[in-house]
């Protein structure tokens, strides 16, 4: 979005905006800035959210886990988690067949995992973005 776009939406000018928003990245309040793809336009039409449970393990075992979470292309998204279920991630795919070949064949083969239960996504509804 332009600063001249965001100043419209949200009242104020462009350099003022500007000004704001590189205050609120100096202070670390804005981290970064990303780039939302369309999935679907890129093969990617099954969007799954799946919640993994692994055996309680060393440190070590732990971080080559989350690194080959880390690797797979497929994966948007991971968050390590309290409560009964240890990890979740975000997952896109291009059909059902790919979703359970990855389940199967990359999630499930990896050391530690227990247990993987996954929901396919019928809608999206993003909140707080200011249209483009």
């Amino acid at each position: 979005m332009s600063w001249v776009n965001l100043g419209a939406a949200v009242g104020l000018s462009p350099s003022a905006c500007q000004r704001r928003v590189e205050s609120l990245q100096s202070a670390g309040v804005i981290q970064r800035f990303t780039l939302k793809i369309n999935p679907e336009s890129v093969g990617q039409a099954i969007h799954a959210i799946v919640q993994i449970k692994v055996e309680r393990q060393d440190v070590k075992t732990a971080q080559i886990f989350r690194n080959r979470l880390s690797s797979y292309a497929e994966i948007s998204g991971f968050y390590k988690l309290s409560g009964a279920v240890d990890y979740l991630i975000h997952l896109h795919v291009a059909d059902i067949r790919a979703l359970s070949d990855f389940l199967d064949n990359r999630l499930l083969a990896l050391d530690g995992v227990v247990d993987a239960s996954s929901a396919i996504v019928l809608a999206e509804q993003p909140v707080g973005y200011l249209p483009a």
